[in-house]
C-alpha cells in the first residue's frame, strides 16, 4: 500500500520548499540594499515614513569661485605650445566647471553641462562669460608674468 496522495503531496512540498528556501535567502542578501530603496519609496508615498528635507548643497563662495575662473583663464591663455589635446580638453572642463558654478551662484541660466564639446558649447561659454560679467563678476585673466 502506498501512501496518501495528501502526504505525498505535502512531502514534495516540503521538499521543494527547502530546495528554494537557501537560493531564496541567498537572493535576499545580495539585493538588499535595493530592497530597503523600494520600501522606503512606498512607505514615502504612502505617507507612512516622514521625508526628511534636501540638505541644501554647499556652496563655494563667489570670490573663490572668481579666483579660480581668473587662474584657470589664465592657464588657458597661457598654454604652452605642444601640450596635449588631452590636457588642453580638461583645462577647458575645468573651467567649464567653474564657470558652472558662477552661474548659479549668480542664477545665471546655462546648458553647459548638456551640451557636447563642439561649436555649441563655446557659443554657450561665450554667452555665459558675457551673462555672469553683466551680474558682476570680472573674468579678466592674470596678467602675464612676462608682460610689463
Amino acid at each position: 500500500m502506498g501512501l496518501p496522495s495528501t502526504s505525498l503531496a505535502t512531502g514534495i512540498a516540503q521538499l521543494a520548499l527547502a530546495a528554494v528556501f537557501p537560493v531564496l535567502v541567498l537572493w535576499v542578501m545580495l539585493h538588499l540594499g535595493g530592497i530597503a530603496r523600494v520600501t522606503v519609496a512606498v512607505l514615502r508615498r504612502c505617507r507612512l515614513l516622514r521625508t526628511r528635507p534636501e540638505p541644501e548643497p554647499a556652496r563655494i563662495p563667489i570670490e573663490q569661485i572668481a579666483a579660480d575662473l581668473r587662474r584657470l583663464s589664465t592657464a588657458l591663455r597661457d598654454v604652452p605650445r605642444g601640450v596635449s589635446r588631452a590636457r588642453h580638453n580638461g583645462l577647458l572642463l575645468a573651467y567649464d566647471d567653474v564657470l558652472s558654478a558662477a552661474a548659479l551662484a549668480l542664477e545665471v541660466p546655462h546648458s553647459l553641462a548638456e551640451l557636447p564639446p563642439g561649436l555649441n558649447r563655446d557659443l554657450e561659454r561665450l554667452r555665459v562669460e558675457d551673462a555672469v560679467r553683466a551680474a558682476g563678476l570680472e573674468l579678466a585673466p592674470r596678467k602675464r608674468q612676462d608682460m610689463p
